[in-house]
């Protein structure tokens, strides 16, 4: 796949920004413990779009005890002024409530998102600390290649003397919901990173990505009885 040009300087670039904005944004909640914020030598990919898209992932963590000496527990002021100060500098903004996924221990989530951007600041209630993340817009990186169907592996032209198309794939060879993609779009829930979502590739339900016809196997034809 080719690369469009320019698409990887400028995620770059609005991953950039976006750790510009959080430190900015670290120096008023926490002042003197901005955290650093760095940059993996690669984007993520997510395949489960089309096009697939990318985006930088990225987060830091401050003790917010020691720049609020006395303070060593959660302060839910710091959790407000974190979703006013996104929400003035024009960040749609709102408040969750969480759990840790190993240790059950709860904490208040403070979401920011605009123009594809979002960042995460969590707020631990058995502790004073603050862990921000930032992440950039998720962009395309490559040139986007429709899929063709293939040629069929056999028509009633060729077929062998004996033989008939497959019932299933009628000669096509690959198989017939996928045409020989292996993934579709909603897919299969489950292993494979299918979710069933409309609007995202998932494991095709006929040939769980192995793309020939689950009945001829990619012959394209079948004996007849």
């Amino acid at each position: 796949m080719a690369e469009i040009p320019g698409a990887r300087a400028g995620l770059l670039r609005d991953a950039e920004e976006v750790c510009a904005y959080l430190r900015s944004l670290a120096a008023r909640l926490t002042p003197g413990q901005v955290p650093e914020f760095a940059l993996p030598d690669e984007p993520f990919g997510d395949w489960g779009t089309e096009p697939a898209t990318f985006q930088y992932s990225f987060h830091g963590h401050v003790r917010a005890r020691d720049a609020r000496p006395g303070r060593a527990a959660y302060d839910p002021a710091l959790a407000s002024l974190a979703a006013e100060s996104l929400r003035e500098d024009g960040w749609e903004s709102r408040v969750e409530a969480a759990k840790y996924p190993r240790t059950g221990g709860r904490e208040v989530v403070v979401v920011g998102v605009r123009d594809g951007r979002r960042i995460t600041l969590s707020f631990p209630r058995d502790h004073g600390a603050v862990l921000y993340r930032g992440q950039s817009r998720a962009l395309p990186l490559y040139e986007h290649v429709p899929h063709v169907r293939p040629e069929p592996a056999v028509t009633p032209e060729t077929l062998e003397p004996g033989w008939a198309l497959c019932y299933e794939c009628e000669g096509l060879g690959y198989c017939p919901a996928c045409e020989g993609r292996g993934w579709v779009m909603g897919g299969r829930p489950g292993w494979g990173g299918g979710t069933g979502d409309p609007d995202r590739l998932g494991r095709c339900p006929e040939c769980f990505t192995e793309r020939v016809c689950p009945i001829c196997r990619g012959r394209g034809s079948v004996r007849p009885g």
